[in-house]
């Protein structure tokens, strides 16, 4: 017996160092993949940065007031500007012209094609005058093979019948007709595309063939709309009185017709390229070395501007052209910069909510937020768009909304920080950013209906303007151009919110994430699950309810999520819909079926509705948040009841009090703490036979400091604190529940006691 003792304790002693290495393999592979995340936002973040030039005088705006005297420390060229060079690669665009390949083998295909229609045509009608039997087989034939669209069925029986209005010398000439028409056509040539695509302003195009290029005028040559118009022109001359073989005639050239000019798009794209490629950069003005650019409070003019964004562009050339240490200063500035500013947001949020660094997938999230808002806001600089299209509020609207209003703020100021450094150390940008991101924030966080969240558009725009109006007044801009820059952040306010609430539910698919959008959804009493709780289950329902308004309560007074501990609350015991009979709420009969089971067989049956109840979420897909709490909200207490009555009939040896506790886990969160609370705190209270506010008083403090002093409670971030005031508001809302009410005399009594002058004061205490 003492071997078999000891190897089973061998056993155990390595199911659990097993159980701990994987559990500390887990936590380094997790460890390490947040890590890998970090490197790879900062190493993503750090190419956007502007390269190329300095951003020695990036403080220097149109319209600011130069602080210094700037001279030219050595002679370079004036520079043009994106929009100049845009210009001039449009206008270099425009004298590229379109090329085109004739392919004559087109017009012996066409023509080919045509030759055999006829051929088979006269064919089927020496054959219809021998067996006029098989004429419709025949027609069918014919018009399956060459699908033309002809106007109706008249027109094709005319064609094919030998005794028709088309005699055969018809026929004969018929055909010369159609095959000149074409061959006229494609002589002078047919272009495989819309003139309206490829025309440019000069309307020329280049014709090439294997010998040389020439160019010619776009109007010298059709293309397929213009052919089938002069189609049907050259018919008219041939058959001017003849509407059947007019319409005949141009039904069977649109089918024949065959584009014989072909457009070279590839090798037009390519002289493109070569002729934007060729456009130079400079304006060819030189400065001169040692001359003055700017004097000490100058006011910064366009003119000024581009002398010195150019000045900054030749000194970072001509750092990288003198190479060394030199060359790698502004790629450690631009790492350092990013790395630093991460870094405060991480020492934020451990400092905060150190469970979200714990978390792999909340790093990647808060990863991909940063990084998309900073690549929209690349590629609208890139494009030389305004930095008020930038969505600075979106990344601090998601993040308050996936975490809280903290990481919110938080996040506000580092995606700030860096879309000003994006742009070019623009400080304007950064001040705007920063202030949308606040009002976004405290906007999305109040929301708790579709409809208020036209309320958070109107916000952002004034946001956007009011900031746009303050930073434009801060740099001297004329009224008119601040005036002109709010219809971009009007846009951006619009637009921001439903982007931000489309991408939210999209994050929550994906990464198993619940928002207040999803909680309020679910807060719905009209949810399939909550009506079947209601039908099956009404007592359970009405406790559910109550406990409901216990944990909100609880929730706002320590700053947790009380949509959340609300929603939860409703859910925490759908199991119940299973066996609603053998739970006390819903025995409204009196008949107690325990009464006839094994305390153990008791237990089996309430510890099993938490399993039901993580059924029943995955069923009707209710989120992570809320299938914790169904899981944590029994925590690990003991059923005291049903193993007080083991105790009673069994006797110590027998009862083990393991078997009457269930199976956890302890609640994780404030909410699945708060909402174990309530629940024994509404159960309890429910059973006092005379709910005094002392009495209620004081079993909420008996149960809430059982549950702490069981244990029950370590695991959660609820401090002594919070505990206080959960109690507070607990007491709060049972203190109104269950308020003293007037003791009104039956209604016989009332009759015999109350003289007729008493009514009016009776209807008043009533």
């Amino acid at each position: 017996m003492k071997a078999i003792d000891s190897v089973t304790k061998r056993f155990d002693d390595w199911v659990k160092r097993s159980r701990m290495l994987r559990r500390w393999r887990s936590r380094a592979v997790h460890g390490w993949l947040r890590w890998l995340i970090v490197c790879g936002l900062i190493a993503a973040l750090v190419p956007m940065f502007p390269w190329g030039r300095s951003l020695q005088f990036a403080d220097l705006k149109e319209g600011s007031i130069s602080p210094r005297r700037i001279v030219a420390p050595f002679s370079f060229e004036i520079l043009k500007t994106t929009e100049e060079i845009q210009q001039d690669r449009e206008f270099a665009v425009q004298k590229v012209y379109p090329v085109f390949v004739r392919d004559e083998g087109q017009t012996s295909l066409s023509l080919q094609d045509v030759d055999e229609f006829f051929q088979e045509v006269e064919g089927i009608r020496r054959l219809i005058r021998k067996e006029p039997e098989l004429r419709n087989v025949l027609q069918d034939s014919l018009f399956t093979q060459y699908p033309i669209s002809v106007v109706d069925t008249l027109y094709r029986d005319q064609l094919i019948d030998p005794k028709g209005i088309v005699k055969d010398h018809d026929l004969q000439n018929f055909h010369r007709v159609i095959g000149k028409v074409i061959r006229d056509l494609l002589a002078v040539g047919v272009m495989d595309v819309d003139k309206g695509r490829t025309m440019n302003p000069d309307r020329r195009l280049i014709i090439t063939d294997e010998e040389e290029e020439v160019i010619h005028s776009f109007d010298n040559f059709f293309d397929l709309a213009e052919g089938r118009k002069k189609a049907s022109e050259m018919l008219n001359n041939d058959y001017p009185e003849n509407v059947y073989l007019k319409q005949m005639g141009y039904v069977i050239i649109n089918y024949f017709l065959r584009p014989n000019l072909i457009y070279d798009e590839e090798t037009h794209k390519q002289r493109v390229d070569e002729a934007k490629a060729r456009v130079p950069l400079s304006s060819g003005f030189v400065y001169k070395e040692n001359e003055l650019i700017v004097d000490k409070n100058e006011r910064i003019t366009p003119e000024i501007r581009k002398k010195l964004v150019s000045l900054a562009t030749k000194m970072a050339e001509k750092g990288v052209q003198e190479g060394g240490i030199q060359r790698i200063f502004p790629v450690v500035g631009k790492t350092a910069f990013v790395v630093l500013v991460l870094f405060l947001l991480g020492a934020f949020i451990g400092m905060d909510k150190p469970r979200v660094l714990r978390e792999t997938k909340s790093i990647l999230l808060i990863a991909l937020i940063i990084l998309l808002v900073c690549l929209i806001a690349f590629f609208i600089h890139r494009f030389g768009a305004s930095e008020y299209l930038v969505p600075s509020a979106l990344g601090a609207m998601l993040l308050a909304s996936l975490f809280d209003s903290r990481i919110g703020f938080a996040g506000t100021a580092v995606m700030s920080s860096l879309l000003g450094g994006l742009w070019g150390n623009e400080f304007n940008l950064m001040i705007v950013s920063f202030v949308v991101g606040i009002v976004g924030v405290i906007s999305i966080k109040r929301v708790r209906s579709r409809s208020q969240l036209i309320q958070v558009i109107f916000y952002l725009i004034g946001a956007y303007i009011v900031a746009i109006t303050t930073m434009g007044f801060l740099r001297l801009l004329p009224l008119k151009d601040i005036v002109r820059q709010w219809q971009w952040g009007a846009l951006n306010g619009l637009l921001t919110p439903i982007v931000a609430y489309g991408l939210l539910a999209l994050i929550e698919s994906v990464f198993d994430l619940t928002t207040d959008f999803s909680l309020l959804e679910l807060s719905n009493l009209n949810h399939p699950l909550l009506k079947r709780l209601s039908v099956q289950a009404s007592g359970t329902y009405h406790h559910s309810i109550i406990v409901g308004n216990l944990a909100e309560a609880a929730a706002q007074a320590v700053r947790a999520n009380s949509l959340l501990a609300r929603v939860g609350s409703y859910y925490h015991d759908v199991g119940k819909i299973e066996k609603a009979e053998y739970f006390v709420e819903n025995q409204l009969s009196g008949e107690n079926p325990h009464e006839k089971l094994t305390p153990r067989m008791s237990a089996l049956i309430l510890m099993n509705h938490v399993k039901k109840g993580l059924e029943l979420a995955d069923k009707y897909k209710l989120p992570s948040s809320i299938k914790n709490i169904i899981a944590q909200h029994q925590g690990t207490t003991v059923m005291s009841f049903f193993y007080r009555k083991a105790l009673n009939k069994n006797g110590a040896e027998e009862a083990n009090e393991e078997d009457y506790r269930y199976p956890g886990p302890r609640p994780q969160s404030k909410e699945a703490a708060i909402v174990m609370l309530a629940d024994a705190v509404e159960a309890a209270t429910r059973s006092l036979k005379e709910p005094t506010h002392s009495r209620i008083s004081g079993l909420v403090e008996d149960l809430v400091d059982a549950r702490f002093k069981e244990g029950q409670l370590d695991e959660s971030p609820l401090t002594l604190r919070d505990l206080e005031r959960i109690k507070e508001s607990f007491l709060m809302i049972l203190a109104g529940t269950f308020h003293a009410r007037v003791e009104y005399p039956d209604r016989e009594k009332q009759k015999t006691t109350t003289k007729p002058k008493d009514t009016k004061t009776s209807v008043v205490q009533n």
